[in-house]
Parts: C-alpha cells; sequence; structure tokens
C-alpha cells in the first residue's frame, strides 16, 4: 500500500495538538493530527476524579472560546476541560484521526521529509511536529521495594478514596497534585502523611484579584525561564473546593501529618530528610514575596483594591513541625498504601532523529528544533512561564506555525526574470536608489500595489533620521504651533529616552484625522506580528500610524496627540525608544497610560494617535 502524504503531521490531539491545528488551519498548511486515543484523552482519563483546573475559566482557556455554563471565576472541572477541548477542535475544524499511535518516525535518507510508522500504516510528511505535551510517562522512584506490603501507585493513576485499601496513605510530593490529593484523602477521613519537598505557593487570590492576573500585571508570565537552581521546585496552588490557597500547616491543623523528603526505605520502614521546617520556610518566602509585589504595584499606580492584612497572619505551627518525624514503619502505621506525586519524564522515544541532548530532551528554541523540520509544543518553559497553559500553548503553536510557513515560502521560491537591479548611491542616511536612473524609475513603477522592499531599495523621501544617526539635519518648518517643546531625556534622565513632545500644539484650520487606536497587527488582513518583543509591536503601530496619516494626505509632521498604552510599566522605555524614531522633530502632545490588558492577550502596546493636515498641504 502507498504511504499517505501530508505537508505536516501534528501527533498528539490534546491542547497542544489541537492549538497547533488551529494555526496551521489559518495559514492554509495542509495537516494531520494523529491522537493514539480519544481527544483530550489525558483530561478524561490521567487525573483523579474530583480535580478541577488550577486557573479561573476566564484566564485559563483559548482566545477564542469561553467555557460555556460556567463563572468565569469558577474552576472548571476536568471532564468540562476535555469536552471544551473536543468543542473547540470542532470549532477549527481541526483534522484529528483518533485511535491512532505513532510507532516511529525518521528522516528519509536522500530526500526530504520523515516517513512515519503508525498502527493503521505508513505516512510520508515534511514536517513534525510532536505535541505530545510534557506529562508522558509517570516516574516513581525506585525507594520502597515491590516486596513491601503496601500499593504503590503514581498520583496519575489516583482516581479517588475509594480506589485504595483501607489504612493510611503516603503521599510524596507537595505540588499541585499532591497537596490536593492529600486533602481530599484527608477530608474523606483518612490518615494522611504527606511529604512536603521543596516547593512554592502562591496566594491563590489576594486583594480580590486571583493570582493568574497578579502574575500577568506583574509580567511574571512572560519570564523566559525560572530561576536559577528552581529548575525542579514544585509549585502548590489549587482550584479546589472554590479555590483557596494551599498552606501546608493549615493542612497540618485539619489532621494531616507534615513529613520532609523521602530520603530511604529498609525492611518497610521509610527514613526522611531533615529539611521540613526549610522546605516550609521556602515556600512561605515565595508567598510573601507575591504579597509584596502585588502591594508595592498597586500602591505605585493607584489601584483601588481592598487591603487585606490578614494574608499574613501565618497559621500556627504543628506539632509535626515542631517535632518532626525522622521515620515511618509503613506497617505500624498502619499504611495501606503510598501515592506518588513525583511528575513525569518525557518519551520521544519514537522519534528517530537528532533532536536530543545527553539526556534526552529535546534540543529547541520556542519549540523549533534543532533538527530541520522537527517542532515540539507544550514542553514547560517552552517560551515563558505560561507555556504549559491553554493560552500559553496556543502562542507557542502560533510561533511554531509562522515558522512553518516561513520555510514553505522558502522552499515554493522560484527563481525568475526580474527587472533590472537597482544602482544605489551614498547618501547621509545610508544607500538609497539612484532616481535619476530611467529604468530604476520604470522598476519601481512596475512593482505590485502593496509590494514590501528591503529598507535600502525603497524611494528615497524626506524622513527623519534615526536616533543611531546623530548628524546634523536641517529641521523642516513645523506645520503646527507646538508651545513648550521638549526632549524626554532632560525631563526623565534616570530613563534611557529619546521622545520631541511638546505641552500644547496649537492648529488653524486644517482636516483633522482621529486614528484608532493602533495595535501590532497588518492592516490589511488584521493578523498580529510574530514577536511577543515590546520594541518590535511597538515599530508596527508606528508603521500603522504612519501608513493612516500618509493614506489620508498627510505626513508625520501633522501628528499632534499621541496617547500611549502599556500592559507593563518596565516595558515603557522600549515603547518610548522605538516611538521617538517616528517623531523625531514632530513634537506631538503625548499621555501615556498602563493598563490591565488590551483586547487580545498577546498586546503589549495600543498607540491611538490624533493628526491635523493644514489646507495648505
Amino acid at each position: 500500500m502507498a504511504a499517505e502524504k501530508i505537508d505536516t503531521l501534528v501527533v498528539g490531539g490534546g491542547q497542544a495538538g489541537i492549538a497547533m491545528s488551529e494555526h496551521l488551519g489559518a495559514k492554509g498548511i495542509p495537516h494531520l493530527v494523529l491522537e493514539k486515543a480519544r481527544i483530550a484523552e489525558a483530561w478524561r482519563s490521567g487525573r483523579w476524579d474530583s480535580l478541577v483546573a488550577n486557573g479561573p475559566a476566564w484566564h485559563d482557556r483559548f482566545p477564542h472560546l469561553e467555557f460555556r455554563g460556567f463563572n468565569p471565576d469558577a474552576f472548571v472541572p476536568k471532564d468540562a476541560v476535555a469536552d471544551y477541548l473536543e468543542a473547540y477542535a470542532r470549532m477549527v475544524k481541526a483534522p484529528i484521526r483518533t485511535g491512532v499511535e505513532v510507532l516511529r518516525a525518521e528522516r528519509i535518507a536522500g530526500q526530504s521529509g520523515f516517513r512515519v510508522q503508525t498502527s493503521e500504516g505508513e505516512i510520508e510528511t515534511q514536517r513534525i511536529v510532536a505535541a505530545t505535551g510534557a506529562f508522558q510517562i509517570p516516574v516513581i522512584p525506585p525507594l520502597v521495594p515491590a516486596a513491601v506490603p503496601v500499593m504503590q501507585i503514581h498520583s496519575f493513576h489516583y482516581r479517588n478514596p475509594g480506589q485504595l485499601p483501607d489504612g493510611a496513605v503516603l503521599v510524596v510530593g507537595a505540588g499541585s497534585s499532591g497537596a490536593q490529593i492529600a486533602d481530599e484523602l484527608n477530608r474523606a477521613g483518612r490518615k494522611v502523611y504527606l511529604c512536603v519537598g521543596p516547593h512554592e505557593r502562591p496566594p491563590r487570590a489576594y486583594r480580590g484579584r486571583d493570582f493568574v492576573w497578579w502574575l500577568g500585571v506583574l509580567g511574571l508570565w512572560d519570564i523566559a525561564a525560572p530561576t536559577p537552581g528552581a529548575e525542579h521546585v514544585t509549585i502548590a496552588v489549587s482550584g479546589a473546593y472554590g479555590g483557596r490557597t494551599v498552606d501546608f500547616r493549615r493542612l497540618a491543623g485539619e489532621g494531616i501529618t507534615l513529613v520532609g523528603s523521602a530520603r530511604a526505605c529498609e525492611d518497610g520502614v521509610i527514613a526522611f530528610a531533615d529539611d521540613l521546617a526549610r522546605n516550609l520556610a521556602r515556600g512561605d518566602a515565595s508567598y510573601l514575596r507575591l504579597l509584596d509585589a502585588a502591594d508595592a504595584h498597586a500602591a505605585r499606580y493607584g489601584l483601588d483594591l481592598p487591603e487585606e492584612p490578614q494574608a499574613r497572619q501565618p497559621f500556627p505551627d504543628p506539632d509535626c513541625l515542631i517535632r518532626p518525624i525522622p521515620a515511618l514503619d509503613l506497617k505500624r502505621a498502619g499504611v495501606g498504601a503510598i501515592i506518588w506525586a513525583t511528575g513525569f519524564r518525557q518519551d520521544f522515544g519514537w522519534l528517530k532523529v537528532d533532536a536530543f541532548d545527553a539526556q534526552g530532551r529535546p534540543r529547541h528554541q520556542r519549540g523549533v528544533s534543532s533538527e530541520p523540520g522537527v517542532y515540539f509544543l507544550g514542553l514547560p518553559w517552552q517560551s515563558r512561564r505560561g507555556s504549559s497553559f491553554l493560552w500559553g500553548v496556543w502562542h507557542d503553536a502560533k510561533h511554531i506555525a509562522d515558522q512553518i510557513e516561513i520555510q514553505r515560502n522558502y522552499l515554493a521560491y522560484l527563481p525568475s526574470r526580474r527587472p533590472a537591479p537597482l544602482r544605489a548611491r551614498v547618501t547621509r542616511h545610508g544607500l538609497r536608489p539612484d532616481l535619476s536612473n530611467d529604468e530604476t524609475e520604470r522598476n519601481f513603477a512596475a512593482l505590485p500595489s502593496g509590494a514590501i522592499l528591503p529598507a535600502w531599495a525603497a524611494p528615497a523621501r524626506p524622513r527623519h533620521p534615526c536616533p543611531d544617526d546623530r548628524q546634523p539635519v536641517e529641521e523642516k518648518p513645523m506645520a503646527h504651533t507646538r508651545i513648550r517643546r521638549f526632549n524626554t531625556r532632560d525631563t526623565y534622565p534616570e530613563q534611557k529616552l529619546d521622545n520631541d513632545l511638546c505641552h500644547a500644539v496649537v492648529t488653524r484650520g486644517g482636516r483633522t484625522v482621529w486614528l484608532r487606536g493602533q495595535c501590532p497587527q497588518n492592516l490589511d488582513d488584521g493578523t498580529n506580528i510574530a514577536s511577543h518583543d515590546p520594541a518590535e509591536q511597538t515599530h508596527k503601530v508606528m508603521q500603522n500610524i504612519r501608513q493612516l496619516i500618509e493614506e489620508a494626505g498627510g505626513r508625520m509632521e501633522h501628528l499632534v496627540k499621541i496617547v500611549v498604552y502599556l500592559t507593563d510599566v518596565r516595558h515603557r522605555e522600549a515603547v518610548y525608544r522605538t516611538m521617538g524614531q517616528y517623531i523625531r522633530g514632530v513634537h506631538p502632545v503625548s499621555t501615556g497610560l498602563v493598563v490591565q490588558a488590551l483586547a487580545r492577550p498577546e498586546w503589549l502596546v495600543e498607540i491611538d494617535a490624533i493628526a491635523v493636515i493644514p489646507d495648505e498641504a
């Protein structure tokens, strides 16, 4: 049987594969998604029965579909999350083929593309996106021998308290899964021992805002990598029971016995490290750091949020912290089960390409592999802290789709007859085409409308130089009267700014051009630029403003007012430095605001503007 052929093969039909399919479909890239079980299978069969999402419904979702039937602040149950993902796959018409397992993928010798062996036959593809996610193979440390008469399961296989044999339960791991399972078992009347290792624990909510909101306004979702030394530190957060802060002292007060990290097991006795107090202190410190950052942010920007001093009141130290248990005899303590909430490892054994380091971890930059044609999606910290969340994987998928589109465009290029090369002349602004050449003028005239040229090949026209061009430039007469002109490098000497502004503009007559707030997207089709960099986004915004003013018959010197909206004050210097390149010598009036969010979460800056075109123009 001949192999099936497809441009791009996506392996995995969970949240990563669905997001990938949406972006590939929007670009018209032929693709197929293979899922070995059902869509979003891990949400259905790889979670315990009472699990809810760790973030509220308004936040932990894809951009183009809300959770129907749930309060925006609710924490959605796992089965409803799976239903949501299935509905989203239908909405974007994702070509997902379920019940098909990928067994092996390898590069085809002597030609482009890959040969993929599946449980239903062979597929040949030009590109592979491994969207199997981060939670693939449950890891149980080889600590307690199988001969010890207790049930041992990973949290991936835990469902409910009734699944376990009678007796006490030891839960190893105090991240989100371990803390929530221990809490559920304790509420069910079980005696619970909880091993608490190094962790961080944010407040569930503070001053009337969920912690996901605080991470957003503080810019912490976009951190590119974990703090050195914290790569393997778990995060303890929970949406269970309506959502409340994970506090291990409170859990101990409710009946759970806290112990240190599990260290060794001999003759059925587990020894614990003497690190319980140290691990709790570390978690407390991370909690207080976020409270401090939130308070500082609220004070700096005058946010009208109720103060919450009680959030800083600690629960009393439990007896198990004052007199820690050094070891636990499982039989004497009546322990019938051990639940290992100890994480997962990745498994790309089916992908036979040179794309992994010595430890088997993918070598990549934002999901683009070191092996051409191979991409990864759904990895923790793939591009930022938020990469493991629904909205985060959606943005990572967009970046990968952009890169696939770029590569397809290169491969589709065919040399053709072109107009004669442009001759250039050297000016103080760099290379410019020699417009005295008749042939060159005809070349420009022959270009289609909207053609994009490299900057050096664009027809020369008067324009103020960029900040790095410090040669004297004769300033043009201003179209309007600018009162009290100034430059931000003088008013904000502590910041690296260079903006020609003024305090007031007087216009006489003319035609007023009111511009819609411009965002980092193309004017023609409304697509976002493929960048999360504030400077690059500002370039696009200012280019849009310039283009609209010119389409109205004006020039940038007719700009009289701009209003800048930022989602993070830390982007101010980058945004204003970039904006300054477009308004040198113009001196508009300017207002700057920091807002909680813009219309789309990926937008970092929006600028609206007013221009007045003089009658004589």
